[in-house]
């Protein structure tokens, strides 16, 4: 299950890559912000642990959008919230740091687990420790050459997730030193955003792909 949730993260990411992180965010909104999100093409959700009853606002988008979506679960930093996550409909279970216990508990739930990293010590940790990614945080103060120079010592075929001060001008840099995706917050959603906001945010990112001048 493992290999196909990967495979299917992969293909989400080549499709678009891009993460919304939605914190704050609540599950009476939660299905109308995703399908804003769904209509830019982006399909990756991510609601933070530190949301107001995350894990009813996991299982209610599982319930409306499991076929459309990927959900994730964000900010986790214990082992406990990352098995909540899971049973709640998570299949990505994202950390801002690296915890070994919830790397252990995402992969017994079958989740895929991508920790936060920033040092190479950090990175090589958490491969070792079985993460299927990792999410390179804070991405504002982390250069591309540093990205390239990760490359050269880590299994070919992790993932990186730049996170954290990404800008649409960013995006491509980092794409050619080898990130995969990227986790947008706060800058496509903000408690009390509509679903129009979210979806005008998106395609801010979104439209520089098909830019040759971006």
């Amino acid at each position: 299950m493992t290999d196909t949730l990967r495979s299917d993260f992969l293909s989400r990411l080549a499709a678009t890559p891009f993460i919304a992180t939605l914190r704050g965010v609540v599950h009476a909104e939660v299905v109308e912000i995703a399908e804003a999100l769904v209509s830019t093409g982006i399909t990756i959700i991510e609601i933070t642990v530190d949301s107001t009853e995350p894990f009813i606002t996991m299982e209610s988008l599982a319930l409306r959008m499991s076929d459309q979506v990927m959900i994730c679960a964000g900010n986790v930093l214990t082992a406990e919230q990352a098995t909540a996550a899971a049973n709640a409909g998570g299949q990505v279970i994202f950390s801002p740091n690296f915890n070994p216990s919830v790397i252990k508990a995402s992969k017994i739930k079958k989740a895929l687990s991508v920790p936060g990293i920033f040092t190479a010590t950090e990175a090589v940790a958490a491969v070792d420790a079985g993460a299927d990614a990792l999410r390179i945080f804070p991405a504002d103060n982390f250069s591309t050459q540093a990205l390239r120079e990760f490359r050269t010592v880590l299994p070919e075929e992790m993932i990186y997730i730049p996170t954290g001060g990404i800008t649409a001008h960013k995006v491509k840099s980092y794409m050619a030193a080898g990130a995969a995706g990227f986790g947008l917050g706060t800058s496509i959603y903000t408690p009390g955003a509509t679903p129009d906001e979210v979806r005008e945010r998106a395609k801010i990112f979104t439209q520089i792909l098909v830019r040759p001048d971006a």
